[in-house]
């Protein structure tokens, strides 16, 4: 496969588009809530599909591939478990690195206000905006044109890692997001199919959404709320 302009246009917004997008938006204030964040994401994978439509391919070219209803159960079964069982394995290890994961509690407890539909809205949106470009488009595009699948994941990894960086995750949630980053791309590897692993994300996230709830921060109730005003009155407050 030979690198046309319609496909170097693909690459970048595979590998950067939400970052270009986020300077887009701040350049013409288009900012909005938490929902209105995810929802501009949609913007990337319908940049995609218009490449690939450009291109002249199918979507089979970018990982749009199914074999079976039993496969592909098993694949995001399985997936979802690896997912899921990592992060239980290496809970212990990364308490004790950097600030111990408050960083990353911060960022979950941050979607705690969401009801949950827009919680699922927000783990469906990250499936499928993230893995399509990531992945999908990303890995497939550049292992036709080096003929290395293994540089394709290094270079899928390090962007999809590095596209977290923002508002709502800082450098030290960003270090804990590179392990199911580097997971999701293992299983892309070893799938090579883009709707597995857009419910394999999916999921994962709607399991750390749903429990939001647990990291958000504890506001402090005032005082006089507190303390009975008669309990006030009888400590010689006014």
């Amino acid at each position: 496969m030979e690198l046309t302009p319609v496909t170097a246009v693909g690459l970048v917004v595979a590998l950067v588009g939400f970052e270009l997008l986020h300077r887009l938006r701040e350049r013409f204030d288009l900012s909005g809530g938490t929902l209105a964040e995810h929802a501009w994401k949609w913007v990337v994978p319908a940049v995609i599909v218009l490449v690939v439509a450009a291109e002249g391919k199918t979507f089979a070219s970018i990982g749009w591939r199914v074999g079976s209803p039993w496969l592909f159960v098993w694949q995001v079964s399985s997936g979802l478990a690896v997912m899921l069982g990592t992060n239980l394995l290496l809970a212990p290890l990364w308490s004790r690195v950097g600030d111990g994961g408050e960083s990353l509690a911060r960022g979950i407890g941050s979607f705690a206000s969401l009801s949950l539909s827009e919680r699922l809205f927000v783990a469906v949106t990250a499936g499928v905006t993230e893995e399509i470009p990531y992945h999908g488009y990303a890995v497939e595009r550049i292992t036709a044109l080096t003929g290395s699948l293994p540089l394709a994941g290094v270079v899928s990894f390090v962007a999809f890692t590095l596209g977290h960086l923002g508002e709502t995750w800082d450098r030290q949630a960003v270090l804990r997001i590179a392990q199911p980053a580097l997971v999701t791309t293992l299983l892309y590897l070893w799938f090579r199919s883009l709707p597995a692993l857009i419910a394999i994300h999916a999921l994962n996230d709607a399991v750390g959404l749903v429990v939001a709830d647990r990291y958000a921060p504890i506001e402090e109730e005032d005082d006089d709320e507190e303390t009975p005003s008669v309990v006030r009155w009888l400590e010689g407050e006014q």
